[in-house]
């Protein structure tokens, strides 16, 4: 037996000596983009939980500031109506026109400058912290639409009041601010 014989290689067709490696190196790029897909869908379902997270706190917010509403309301409409001085707990007198709005400029995180009803503390407590605080103003008297403005007619005294209620959701991100006019 020739030595030379028993160490020849098999015949190798010319095309496969091009191909050798190819194959893990595709291997490779498919696991990298298998691993690109894995990680932007897990960046995704992230982003949708915050978003769900910050919808939902919002929420909270607005059910909120809709509970200040309607306690500031119920405010107006009690037979005897509190003096209005802006120290009697989020009740104010008309302000200037040409002043900024008053819920703009007040410091909502004052407790003396706001009203927050116990028992809505006390609902507000159950949602993991959030708030909700309300100011009534009274606005300034004008005539109803329709109403004569004759010296020897008598003019009717509705009074309206501008009850703003300020709600801030369970993570203290969310802040909803809404409004509504009374007329009594």
């Amino acid at each position: 037996m020739n030595m030379k014989s028993a160490f020849r290689k098999s015949p190798v067709r010319k095309g496969m000596q091009a191909q050798r490696g190819a194959a893990m190196v595709i291997a490779l790029v498919m696991l990298l983009v298998l691993t690109l897909l894995a990680t932007a869908s897990a960046r995704m379902t992230l982003l949708e939980e915050r978003m769900t997270g910050n919808t939902q706190d919002r929420n909270v917010a607005f059910q909120a500031a809709e509970a200040g509403l309607r306690a500031g309301e119920l405010i107006a409409q009690v037979p005897v109506i509190p003096v209005f001085g802006g120290a009697n707990g989020g009740l104010y007198k008309p302000a200037d026109p040409d002043d900024m709005p008053l819920w703009e400029t007040l410091d909502w995180n004052n407790a003396a400058a706001v009203h927050a009803d116990a028992a809505l503390d006390a609902a507000m407590d159950d949602l993991g912290g959030a708030t909700a605080d309300y100011i009534v103003e009274q606005l300034p008297r004008v005539p109803t639409p329709g109403e004569s403005l004759a010296a020897d007619t008598t003019v009717d005294e509705a009074t309206f009041y501008r009850v703003t209620a300020r709600g801030v959701g369970m993570a203290g991100n969310a802040r909803v601010t809404l409004q509504t006019t009374f007329k009594r």
